[in-house]
C-alpha cells in the first residue's frame, strides 16, 4: 500500500472515492461526457487494497444499491432561508424609505405637517392637540433600519446571487449549457470585481457571460447606486409642525355695522382722536405702524410716510402656520398753498359741509396795540355721508380741507393770510399677517379680501360670514344741518360711525370743544384757580399737533399764568404757518391717529389665531426625489426577491456556490487538466471553456438496486430530482426512511 505523502489530505468519508493516477489524461466525449483517468475503489475503512481496479468514466458509473455499511448518502432539500432573509431585507428597506418619503410630506396619522382643509372646521379650533411621539419613534427607528439595510446592501446580494447560482447550474437543459468559466464567474462573485468590467469591455461576454451573471451585475449596480443617490436628494431638517391654534386676538371688522348692538357714544372718537393729537410727538414709537416693505421697523409719527399703514394688530406679529388676515388703512397727505381766489365760497352757505370760522382780538395791557388772530376751515363735500364702503375688499377714497390761517399785528391791513389745501388719500383693506408660510412678511393690500386667498391653511375669522363679502354700500347717518359755527347741530358729524380721517382730524383739531374755541375760557379759569402760583413758562394745555409742528423751531409755546390766551393762540397758528413743510407728515400721523380711532369704536368680530407649531426633525426629499429613489430601489430589490425565490424553489445539492465547491471541481478534474502552474491569463486557458459546468446525476441505473443512489458530476444525465438519494459526505448521511428500510428488507429476504 502506498503511503500518503506529507501534507496530503485523505478523503476517506467519501463512500466511492475518485482517485487522478498520474499517468493519465481524462478524455473528452463528443457529447461533453468526461472520463476521468485511472478511478479506483475504496473499501469502507479507507484501505487502497483495490488500487488497480478500474471504474468506469465517472458519467458512466453505475447506481450502487444501497446496502447496509456500504457509503453514505442523502436527499438534496430546499433552502428557504435565503428567500426568508431577503424578504426581511425588502420589508426593512421598504419600511425606512416609505416613512422618510411620507414624512417628508405628512405625518404618519395625519393630512399635513400644517394645516389641511378638514382641520379648518370651527369645532376643531380648540383642544385641536396633536402628539408626535409616534412620528418621532418612526423616524428614528427608520434611521437606524436605514444603516442596517444601506451596510447590509452588497453582502446580502451577494449570499442571494451565490445561493441562486448553485440552481443556476444544475437547472440547465443541456450538459454543455455552461462551461466550467461561467461557473468560476458566478463562484468568484465577479459581479464585484472590476476586473470583470474590464474584461466585458473588451469583448469577454462570451467567455465570462451568463443570464444569472448579467441579473447579478444588474441588481448589484443599482443596488451601488441606489443609496448614494438617495443621500443626494434626501436631508433632514427642523420644521414647525402644526400644534394646537389660539386665538390671540378679536379686532374689528370693516362690515362690522352689523354687529352692533349699541351705537358708539356719539363724539367719544372726536374727543380721543383730539387727545391723541395733544399728545403725538416724534419720539414715541407706535406699533400698530406697519411697514409696507415687509420689514419689522420701530417708527415714530415723524417718521412715517406714505409705505407706513395702520393696523390693530402690532407690527411683525406672527400667526405661524396660519394664514390670517386684517384690516389695513393707509392714509397719505399733501399740501398746497393756495391763493385766496382758490378757497371755496361756498362753504358758509352749504348743507352738509364741515365749515368753521374763528375770529378774535386782543391786546396787552400796557400797549395799546390789537393782535387779531383767525382760523378758517372748511370741508366742501358732503362730509355728513361716511366716504367707506362696508366691505371686505379693496377700497381708495380722497379728502380735502381748505384752511385759512390770519395773523393781523397792530393797524395793519389787509390781514396777513395763509391759505392751504389739504388733500389725504385713504387706501383700506385686508392684508395677510406674516407667517412661516409668506416668509414672515406682511403681505400686500388684497384687492378683493381674504376669501380670494383663503385656502387649507386658513382658519375662518369671521364667526358669522365666514369671509363673505357683503355687498357694497355706503352708510349714511345723522341728518343735513346748516354747519357755522356755534349755531349749528353737529349732529351729522359726530354720530357718523365711519368718519374719514380727515374729517375727524379737522372736528378735533378745529370743530367744536376744540382748542380753539375752548382755549380762551379754559384758559381764564385756571387763571382765576391758580393765580400768582403757576409759572408762565408752564403750559398748561397743549395744542394737537403742536408737538409735531415744533420741528421748526419758533420758540416754545407761552401758555403760563401770565401770558394772554389770544396770545399762546397767536403763537399755536404761527407754529401752523412757519411749519408748512411739514404738513405731509403732520397730517399723514394726523390720519393715522384717526383711523386708529376709527378702528377703536368698533366692535371686536374678526378674530386673530396663531399657531407658532412646534419644533420637529424630519426627512426632507423632493417629489422629483421621491420617484426617482423608488424607482432605483424596485430596480434592485424586485429581481433580488425574485432571486431568492428562485433559489429557494428548488432541491439544492450544496449550500452555496463556493471555494469548497470549486475545490470539488478541481478534484474532479485532476491536476492533469489543471496542474497547479502559474498562471496570470486565466482567459487563455482553454480547458476552461471545453469543459461543462452543469451539475447532473451521472450515475447509470440498474434494475438490480434496491435503493438507487446517484452520484453528481459534469456532462450528460437526469436533471437532479428531491426524492432521489446521492452519494454525500459523512456529516450529511441520511437515514433510511421507513419505506427505503422496508424495500431494503424485502430485497435482503428475496435474495436469501
Amino acid at each position: 500500500m502506498e503511503e500518503h505523502r506529507e501534507g496530503s489530505i485523505p478523503l476517506e468519508s467519501v463512500s466511492r472515492h475518485s482517485v487522478v493516477s498520474t499517468d493519465e489524461t481524462p478524455i473528452y466525449h463528443e457529447h461533453g461526457r468526461i472520463t476521468p483517468p485511472g478511478y479506483s475503489a475504496r473499501d469502507e475503512s479507507g484501505s487502497s487494497t483495490n488500487h488497480d481496479e478500474e471504474l468506469p468514466g465517472y458519467s458512466q458509473v453505475r447506481s450502487t444499491g444501497q446496502m447496509v455499511g456500504r457509503g453514505h448518502s442523502a436527499r438534496i432539500h430546499r433552502s428557504v432561508w435565503v428567500a426568508f432573509g431577503t424578504i426581511i431585507y425588502v420589508v426593512m428597506a421598504i419600511y425606512a424609505w416609505a416613512i422618510m418619503a411620507t414624512m417628508s410630506f405628512r405625518p404618519i396619522k395625519g393630512k399635513s405637517w400644517g394645516y389641511s382643509l378638514k382641520d379648518n372646521v370651527y369645532e376643531d379650533r380648540y383642544n385641536k392637540l396633536v402628539d408626535y411621539a409616534l412620528d418621532k419613534h418612526l423616524y428614528r427607528s427608520a434611521q437606524i433600519i436605514q444603516a442596517i439595510v444601506q451596510v447590509a446592501t452588497l453582502p446580502w446580494i451577494t449570499v442571494v446571487c451565490a445561493s441562486a447560482a448553485v440552481i443556476y447550474t444544475q437547472n440547465q437543459k443541456n450538459a454543455m449549457d455552461l462551461r466550467l468559466r461561467n461557473v468560476m464567474a458566478l463562484a468568484d462573485r465577479r459581479w464585484n470585481e472590476i476586473s470583470l468590467y474590464w474584461s466585458l469591455a473588451r469583448g469577454g461576454w462570451k467567455k465570462h457571460g451568463s443570464t444569472l451573471l448579467f441579473i447579478a451585475i444588474f441588481v448589484w449596480f443599482f443596488g451601488v447606486i441606489t443609496y448614494p443617490v438617495q443621500s443626494i436628494f434626501l436631508t433632514s431638517q427642523v420644521i414647525k409642525a402644526r400644534d394646537q391654534p389660539s386665538q390671540r386676538a378679536l379686532i374689528a371688522d370693516f362690515v362690522a355695522d352689523s354687529y352692533f348692538t349699541t351705537t358708539p357714544e356719539t363724539g367719544v372718537d372726536v374727543l380721543n382722536t383730539r387727545a391723541d393729537l395733544s399728545k403725538a410727538d416724534g419720539k414715541t414709537y407706535h406699533s400698530n405702524l406697519w411697514d409696507d416693505s415687509g420689514e419689522a421697523a420701530f417708527l415714530t409719527l415723524t417718521g412715517i410716510s406714505s409705505g407706513n399703514f395702520y393696523s390693530q394688530i402690532p407690527s411683525g406679529f406672527n400667526t405661524g402656520l396660519v394664514r390670517q388676515f386684517a384690516p389695513r388703512l393707509n392714509s397719505t397727505a399733501g399740501y398746497e398753498t393756495i391763493d385766496a381766489i382758490d378757497f371755496p365760497t361756498n362753504c358758509s352757505a352749504g348743507t352738509d359741509i364741515f365749515y368753521v370760522d374763528y375770529l378774535s382780538s386782543y391786546s396787552y395791557t400796557d400797549t395799546s396795540t390789537v393782535y387779531t388772530w383767525g382760523v378758517t376751515a372748511c370741508m366742501p363735500s358732503n362730509s355728513s355721508n361716511t366716504p367707506w364702503n362696508l366691505t371686505h375688499n379693496r377700497q381708495d377714497f380722497t379728502e380735502t380741507l381748505y384752511l385759512n390761517f390770519t395773523l393781523l399785528s397792530g393797524d395793519e391791513y389787509p390781514a396777513e393770510d395763509n391759505f392751504y389745501r389739504i388733500t389725504v388719500n385713504t387706501t383700506a383693506g385686508y392684508f395677510e399677517l406674516p407667517n412661516y408660510l409668506n416668509g414672515g412678511v406682511p403681505g400686500p393690500l388684497l384687492e378683493d379680501g381674504p376669501a380670494s386667498l383663503c385656502d387649507k391653511h386658513c382658519m375662518s375669522q369671521d364667526y358669522w360670514d365666514s369671509y363673505q363679502t357683503p355687498n357694497l354700500r355706503r352708510r349714511a347717518d345723522g341728518t343735513s344741518n346748516t354747519t357755522t359755527l356755534r349755531n349749528a347741530s353737529w349732529n351729522a358729524f359726530y354720530d357718523q360711525v365711519y368718519k374719514g380721517p380727515l374729517l375727524m382730524t379737522a372736528l378735533a383739531t378745529f370743530g367744536p370743544g376744540s382748542f380753539f374755541e375752548e382755549f380762551t375760557a379754559d384758559f381764564e379759569a385756571m387763571q382765576d384757580a391758580y393765580g400768582t402760583g403757576v409759572s408762565e413758562e408752564i403750559c398748561l394745555s397743549v395744542p394737537p399737533l403742536y408737538n409735531l409742528l415744533r420741528n421748526v423751531d419758533v420758540g416754545y409755546l407761552q401758555c403760563g399764568i401770565y401770558s394772554i390766551a389770544g396770545d399762546v393762540i397767536w403763537q399755536y397758528i404761527e407754529q401752523f404757518t412757519s411749519s408748512a413743510s411739514l404738513f405731509p407728515t403732520v397730517f399723514t400721523a394726523a390720519a393715522y391717529l384717526a383711523n386708529q380711532n376709527l378702528m377703536k369704536q368698533l366692535p371686536g368680530a374678526w378674530y386673530v389665531y396663531q399657531d407658532l407649531g412646534v419644533d420637529i426633525h424630519i426627512p426632507s426629499i423632493s417629489r422629483a426625489g421621491v420617484i426617482v429613489v423608488s424607482v432605483l430601489m424596485a430596480l434592485y430589490l424586485v429581481p433580488l426577491l425574485c432571486l431568492s425565490i428562485y433559489a429557494g424553489r428548488y432541491p439544492r445539492w450544496t449550500s452555496r456556490l463556493d471555494s469548497f465547491v470549486m475545490l470539488r471541481f478541481g478534484a474532479f478534474a485532476g491536476d492533469k487538466v489543471f496542474p497547479l502552474l502559474v498562471t496570470r491569463k486565466q482567459d487563455e486557458v482553454p480547458e476552461l471553456d471545453e469543459m461543462p459546468g452543469v451539475i447532473r446525476d451521472v450515475a447509470v441505473p440498474s434494475d438490480e438496486d434496491v435503493i438507487k443512489i446517484g452520484r453528481l458530476g459534469f456532462g450528460e444525465g437526469g436533471a437532479l430530482q428531491r426524492d432521489h438519494r446521492y452519494e454525500s459526505f459523512k456529516a450529511d448521511d441520511e437515514k433510511l426512511t421507513d419505506w427505503e428500510s422496508r424495500d431494503m428488507q424485502t430485497s435482503i429476504r428475496r435474495r436469501n
